[in-house]
C-alpha cells in the first residue's frame, strides 16, 4: 500500500496546477499560456484555464488593477474554489496589508515576466497554507499615449553579428529622441566604449567571442554610471534559466532573436518612459 500511495503522490505532483487569470487583456493571457507551456524539467507544471467556466482550480491570478474584477473576485472564489491560492498581480507595488509578500515592480515594468511569475507560482504552490496572496507585476498596457520629451539618448549595440546590428539600428531609427547609435562586436570592445562615453541604453548579445554577455553585463554594473542604465540582453534562446542568469548578471530585460518589430516597440516604449521620467529635473 505504501508503494501505491507513493506512486499516487508522484502522479499528483506531476499534474499541472490549474491557474485561472481573472481580469487580464487577451494578449496578457496568451503570454501566460506560452510561459506555462515551457518545459521545466523536475519542476512544477502549470496550465492556464481561460476562459473560466467553473470547476476545480489551484490558483487564481487576479488583476488588482481591474476594479470590476476586484468587486466580484471574492464571490467567484468562494463559490467555486474557496481553498484556491490567490496571486495578486499589479503594475505597481501593492500596499494592501492583507498581502503578506509584496514583490515590488522593477524600474521598467514587465521585465523578465516569465521567470518572475513562475518563481511566484512555485512559492505559492509549495506553500502549506491553503490561502496565500502574493503580489507580482504585469506589464503596463501598450496603448499609452506617445512619450513627449526633448531628451536625446545615446545607444550602444553590442553584437558580433552585422545583421543583428543592422536590424537593431533600423528599429532604433524608428524611435524619437535617439541621438546616436554606436556599435561593438565584443564584450571587451563594449567595456572600452562605456569608459569613453556614457550611454543611456545598451543592447547586449549573450553569446559573443571573448567574454560573453553575462560577464560583460556584470562588469558594466560595477561601474557607478551604469548601475541603473537599461541593459537589454539579446538571445536566440530565452528559457527561465537564461532569464535568471540575466537577472544575476544585472540585465534589465531580454529581447529574443530574431528581433521582432512589435516586441521591440513594446519594450522601447517602456524604456523611453522610464528614461524620460528619470531625466525630469
Amino acid at each position: 500500500m505504501t508503494g501505491i500511495n507513493m506512486e499516487l503522490n508522484d502522479l499528483q505532483q506531476n499534474q499541472p496546477m490549474r491557474v485561472v487569470p481573472l481580469g487580464f487583456d487577451a494578449d496578457v493571457v496568451e503570454k501566460l499560456k506560452k510561459i506555462f507551456q515551457r518545459e521545466r524539467l523536475g519542476q512544477r507544471a502549470y496550465t492556464a484555464v481561460h476562459p473560466y467556466t467553473g470547476g476545480e482550480v489551484d490558483i487564481f491570478l487576479v488583476n488588482y488593477d481591474n476594479p470590476l474584477v476586484l468587486a466580484k473576485k471574492d464571490a467567484i472564489i468562494s463559490k467555486y474554489c474557496p481553498n484556491a491560492h490567490i496571486v495578486a498581480a499589479s503594475q505597481v507595488a501593492l500596499s494592501d496589508e492583507s498581502i503578506p509578500y509584496p514583490l515590488h515592480p522593477y524600474e521598467v515594468h514587465g521585465i523578465l515576466l516569465a521567470a518572475r511569475i513562475l518563481s511566484v507560482l512555485d512559492k505559492v504552490s509549495n506553500s502549506s497554507s491553503t490561502f496565500e496572496t502574493v503580489a507580482i507585476d504585469i506589464p503596463k498596457s501598450d496603448d499609452a499615449p506617445p512619450i513627449e520629451t526633448t531628451n536625446s539618448y545615446c545607444v550602444l549595440v553590442v553584437d558580433d553579428s552585422v545583421s543583428i546590428q543592422k536590424s537593431l539600428e533600423l528599429n532604433l531609427l524608428t524611435l524619437p529622441n535617439i541621438g546616436q547609435i554606436d556599435f561593438a562586436d565584443s564584450g571587451e570592445m563594449a567595456l572600452e566604449k562605456i569608459e569613453a562615453k556614457q550611454y543611456d541604453i545598451i543592447f547586449l548579445d549573450v553569446m559573443m567571442p571573448g567574454i560573453d554577455g553575462y560577464e560583460t553585463c556584470t562588469q558594466m554594473r560595477k561601474k557607478p554610471l551604469y548601475k541603473k542604465t537599461p541593459i537589454v540582453m539579446i538571445s536566440a534562446k530565452c528559457s527561465p534559466l537564461d532569464e535568471v542568469k540575466g537577472i544575476v548578471a544585472g540585465c534589465t530585460t531580454y529581447l529574443t532573436k530574431p528581433v521582432q518589430n512589435e516586441a521591440f516597440q513594446k519594450l522601447s516604449h517602456r524604456m523611453m518612459t522610464w528614461l524620460a521620467d528619470k531625466k525630469i529635473p
